[in-house]
């Protein structure tokens, strides 16, 4: 098989387009870009399903009852499956069809947060998925370990392939430093996973130090007040120019399969201020593009205000945003797919 090969891809996900987190974000720059390197890419998601309610797992239960017809009709050379909290259960795999299964992040890792205990007993179905594929992609080093670790995979069905994003819808000019506004930008869901509860405890403290700063939350409802302001949503052009106007972007999370919004503001030029922790440790380097915190309120203030008063910290991280942005690019993150693709199905 010569390296020009193109591969028919059937993929399953259950957020994708309009999205409603990272990982719809994610696929939808992936789809895009594999089909600009020419692939032929069909997506199956929850809105190919007449869900009365928006669930992951209701979704993966139908799935059994609907996929075989769409696969039989593609006839695609490749599965690709988006498993693990967010993504779906695959309980049975299609005829005559080589899986494919991309792991975001685990719930055996969610389960070690405190009051998601919970979700251990989803771990058994989302064992069965990546037992049931032949070759899985992880996004970080941190879900192959877990997948090594809690599921029992062997290390050699693994493949780190790192989230990426499009470096130049965020890239932009050098900025005055005294023209910037004091700002903060919080990208998440106001659930325990995503650190929301921490990052209000050390906004009370900040607002108070720093009178002048604000903080924009994208992704929670709320009552906007003199320093902070919610927003639902935010459309793709709008996104870059919130992150190219703001000092830092927080994200206290307890854990994240692939720090998404640590990415993009890392292409953006804007410092990260992100909780050590699983996904996150593994895109904000310490000192360089961001600084990493415990999961301590007090830590995370203390990190908020320095980079929002010490202008000499806040230049040298964002130049040494400037200079490991280009690792971010999805270039890159698609040529790896399309690489592991043709690899894969030649072996067939």
């Amino acid at each position: 098989m010569s390296g020009s090969k193109r591969c028919s891809i059937g993929m399953i996900v259950w957020d994708y387009t309009p999205s409603i987190g990272g990982m719809g974000r994610h696929v939808a720059g992936l789809v895009s870009g594999l089909i600009a390197a020419g692939h032929s890419v069909s997506v199956f998601s929850r809105f190919d399903l007449p869900l009365p309610f928006g669930r992951s797992i209701l979704f993966s239960f139908l799935l059994p009852f609907f996929l075989p017809r769409w696969a039989k009709k593609l006839q695609p050379d490749i599965l690709h499956v988006h498993a693990g909290p967010g993504g779906v259960f695959l309980l049975r795999k299609p005829k005559r069809c080589p899986l494919v299964v991309t792991a975001n992040h685990t719930y055996a890792d969610q389960a070690r947060i405190g009051g998601q205990q919970w979700k251990r007993v989803l771990v058994p179905l989302e064992r069965r998925t990546y037992r049931l594929a032949d070759s899985i992609l992880c996004i970080s080093e941190d879900t192959a370990e877990s997948l090594v670790r809690d599921y029992g995979i062997a290390r050699d069905k693994l493949s780190v392939v790192h989230c990426g994003i499009d470096v130049a819808r965020f890239s932009r000019s050098d900025c005055v430093l005294l023209e910037r506004k004091r700002s903060c930008v919080f990208i998440g869901r106001h659930d325990r996973r995503k650190g929301f509860d921490l990052l209000e405890a050390a906004w009370k403290i900040v607002a108070k130090k720093v009178p002048d700063a604000h903080l924009s939350v994208v992704g929670v409802h709320g009552h906007d007040t003199s320093s902070c302001s919610f927003h639902s949503s935010l459309t793709d052009s709008e996104l870059p120019k919130l992150l190219g106007a703001s000092m830092v972007v927080v994200c206290p999370s307890r854990l994240e399969g692939f720090g998404l919004a640590a990415a993009e503001a890392i292409a953006s030029g804007t410092p990260v201020v992100a909780t050590d922790v699983l996904g996150l440790r593994s895109v904000v380097r310490d000192g360089s593009t961001g600084l990493l915190t415990s999961l301590d309120p007090r830590d995370i203030t203390e990190k908020l205000i320095l980079l929002l008063t010490d202008d000499t910290v806040w230049e040298r991280l964002h130049l040494g945003c400037r200079k490991h942005r280009g690792e971010l690019e999805s270039v890159l993150e698609i040529e790896r797919h399309r690489v592991l693709y043709l690899r894969y199905t030649a072996s067939q």
